[in-house]
């Protein structure tokens, strides 16, 4: 069904493809090797009639008929394609784990180079509604910086962890664009400036996303086990679909010509399908001979239509067009596989007739009760008379490995208790299906007795609180030093009883929580909670005036609070007095560690620059000692050139450990910058509107000027490397 397919005889990287016109016309294809070069491939380009050789050697890209290479001298974590200006021409984007190059293809020269110390681990061009002229997108460990066509920086944000994949789409339906991130601990979130405009949290790392119509996009993720393929529709997830292989390259396309757009992915078991864009249902899918490394969208052909170009690791390119998929027919494994499953339900529904009374239970109900003790969160399920529980299947995303838990007591039960464990605070939706059986004392044991006997599925779905992992204690005795030390002091301007509604709504309460009306107390309140993951003791307090208190050593915790609390209160600025002594310190120490390693990178640059120029003179004597046949002072020469050689092995390990020092210290500081923003309100918030019985949202956000001006004077404080200030914007933003 392609329409060609040629070899370009390298090995290309997975998830390092990309197509650009580089001279404004004609399509050509990018991506990285595994040597750390950048391979281009032009099937139109027009060769010289006598090339200059001299030119050549001056140049960075030298072509070699339809195919060049660009050499980076360092592993490509990203690539990318785009205009940055009025310029009809494609620029080729390429990142590493030190610097950003922006390189014209058909100049043959750097349009910029840029250092960055965060790296560049996600690339993105396009046109935000905040800012008048397209800019680059650059998702590094902890950050995200945007850059104008000069290399100027003109935006930088912290993110949660190393940004792994990026897009610009317009995600609230306002005809201006958004940024869209993916981070390495599985957050999906989207922003205008610094204000989040929405936020959800997947089962695995964020490694593709794709815009599409309508307010849609598609996200693939990848753990070690598996992978998972989905799309989110206006915030809320439409499909999704998992796999043991990973996804690597996603594209829209309009395969079978009905002038829709395919989501069309390809994956790291070579597998190539494309699926309904809406409901996920598969309309085509082959499987090729080695892993897909990259799906692009050019006109191969110069046909004036776009082509479907995949390309493989081992370096097969192959192009499918707009309405190959027409007629594909159902295989007959897909036939077969169908009848299958109808035959089984059948006979389901079959054996669900014929089974006996006693096995067939109608208006059963299942109690169900849920509690925060001993370390985790207990649901205890209890069957109704005559029936008892033979397993329990829980489902949650983002908490349990394969996002499913199942519970097999050894005999039927009445009654059952589940522990369950959440890592992280948030709202988490449980879904729970409970297999429930005959309670006869005799049970017989033949095989067809066996069959006979039915299971009722009893299914349930309930939203555990936010802060679920957290029970509610009595003062304790002694109140260790640093959390009495370490506290969040906010003037919220509300009664004490709203504190308490929002108490009872994040909790799992015994008995809910009542402001006092008289006492030395009176219109105050004051709470003691433990956490069961760590057992680490906090307070929270708020008097009568309307000023909150929060004392705790964990930053994270402190955030999480601050945030819920300003949604549900809906205050529009939130400014906090803030005091973590071990956050501090921890800072603290992580600046001292980045001045060091800059001294030392400063340092070891000097060195490699003196040894470079000593190679260089070795090489040029061994040259001269080469032609006038000089053997003693070749082996001369040899020797000084392999110690040399030696010293430069081992400054480039010493450097390559101080940078990865480096990064792993800006990595805390973005950390800490960023739960300093969230202990000051930047929040948003959503609002629903019920159309054609379909749910529409519509987001509104308010970005606290607070939130923002910590970051600013945070970043400003670690690139002047002044601690003193540093300290001053975490404590009062």
């Amino acid at each position: 069904m392609e329409t060609f397919t040629l070899k370009l005889d390298r090995r290309l990287e997975p998830g390092r493809v990309t197509c650009g016109k580089f001279d404004g016309t004609h399509a050509c294809l990018a991506a990285s090797t595994s040597v750390g070069n950048v391979l281009i491939h032009s099937p139109h380009r027009e060769a010289p009639l006598e090339p200059d050789f001299r030119v050549l050697d001056e140049h960075k890209l030298t072509w070699q008929g339809e195919i060049a290479e660009l050499q980076i001298g360092r592993q490509v974590t990203a690539i990318a394609t785009g205009c940055l200006d009025d310029d009809e021409r494609d620029v080729l984007f390429v990142g590493t784990a030190s610097h950003v190059l922006a390189y014209q293809v058909e100049d043959n020269a750097d349009l910029f180079r840029r250092e960055l110390a965060d790296g560049a681990y996600a690339i993105a061009c396009g046109k935000l509604g905040w800012l008048q002229q397209p800019v680059l997108c650059v998702g590094g460990n902890c950050s995200i910086t945007l850059l104008d066509r000069l290399g100027e920086e003109v935006f930088w944000t912290v993110a949660r962890e190393r940004v792994t994949a990026l897009a610009v789409l317009d995600f609230d339906g306002d005809g201006a664009n958004e940024l869209l991130s993916g981070t390495r601990d599985y957050y999906l979130k989207a922003q205008r400036e610094d204000a989040v405009l929405w936020e959800a949290k997947e089962n695995a790392e964020v490694v593709e996303l794709v815009p599409l119509a309508e307010r849609q996009f598609a996200y693939g993720t990848a753990s070690p086990a598996s992978g998972t393929l989905g799309v989110y529709e206006c915030g809320r997830i439409a499909w999704r679909i998992k796999s043991k292989h990973r996804v690597v390259a996603m594209r829209a396309f309009d395969l079978n010509n009905d002038g829709k757009p395919e989501l069309v992915s390809g994956w790291s078991s070579g597998k190539l399908d494309a699926r309904n864009a809406a409901n996920g249902q598969v309309i085509f899918k082959i499987q090729l001979s080695a892993p897909v490394a990259g799906l692009i969208e050019a006109d191969y052909r110069r046909t004036g239509r776009c082509d479907l170009v995949v390309a493989t690791v081992n370096g097969e390119v192959r192009g499918y067009p707009s309405g190959a998929v027409q007629d594909t027919a159902t295989t007959q494994a897909e036939l077969y596989r169908e009848l299958l499953a109808k035959k089984q339900s059948l006979q389901m529904e079959l054996r669900q007739r014929n089974a006996s009374e006693s096995n067939y239970f109608i208006g059963s109900k299942l109690a169900v009760s849920i509690a925060s003790s001993n370390g985790a969160v207990r649901l205890g399920l209890a069957s109704g008379p005559g029936l008892l529980i033979h397993y329990v299947m829980v489902f949650a995303e983002a908490v349990f490995e394969g996002e499913s838990m199942v519970a097999h007591p050894a005999q039927p039960q009445g009654e059952l208790e589940i522990a369950l464990r959440f890592p992280k605070n948030g709202p988490i939706d449980v879904h729970v299906k409970t297999c429930v059986g005959s309670s006869q004392e005799e049970q017989t044991t033949t095989q067809q007795q066996c069959e006979d006997d039915v299971l009722m599925v009893l299914e349930l779905t309930h939203q555990l609180p936010a802060f679920c992992m957290y029970e509610a204690i009595p003062r304790p005795d002694e109140v260790p030093p640093e959390v009495d030390g370490s506290e969040l002091v906010m003037d919220i301007a509300e009664r004490a009883q709203r504190v308490a509604l929002w108490l009872n709504q994040c909790l799992v309460l015994s008995a809910e929580i009542e402001v006092l009306d008289k006492g030395p107390r009176a219109g105050g309140l004051e709470i003691w909670l433990r956490a069961m993951r760590d057992q680490d003791v906090h307070c929270l307090r708020v008097d009568a005036a309307g000023k909150l208190t929060l004392k705790t050593r964990d930053p994270a915790f402190a955030g999480d609070v601050v945030q819920s609390l300003t949604t549900y209160l809906g205050l529009r600025e939130a400014t906090a007095e803030v005091r973590f002594a071990a956050e501090e310190q921890r800072m603290l120490r992580a600046l001292d560690k980045f001045k060091s390693f800059k001294e030392v990178e400063s340092q070891l640059q000097a060195e490699q620059a003196g040894t470079s120029d000593l190679v260089k003179n070795l090489v040029v004597h061994l040259e001269d000692s080469r032609i006038i046949e000089d053997p003693a002072g070749m082996r001369t020469y040899l020797t000084e050139l392999k110690a040399v050689n030696g010293d430069l092995v081992r400054d480039h390990e010493i450097r390559s450990k101080s940078f990865g020092e480096m990064l792993a210290a800006l990595k805390d500081l973005n950390a800490g910058v960023q739960n300093a923003a969230r202990l000051r309100g930047n929040f948003h918030r959503s609002y629903f509107f019920l159309i054609d019985l379909k749910y529409i949202i519509l987001f509104r956000y308010v970005a606290g000027k607070a939130a923002t001006n910590v970051v600013q004077r945070c970043r400003s404080a670690i690139k002047d490397e002044n601690g003193k200030a540093l300290l001053l914007a975490l404590r009062h933003g």
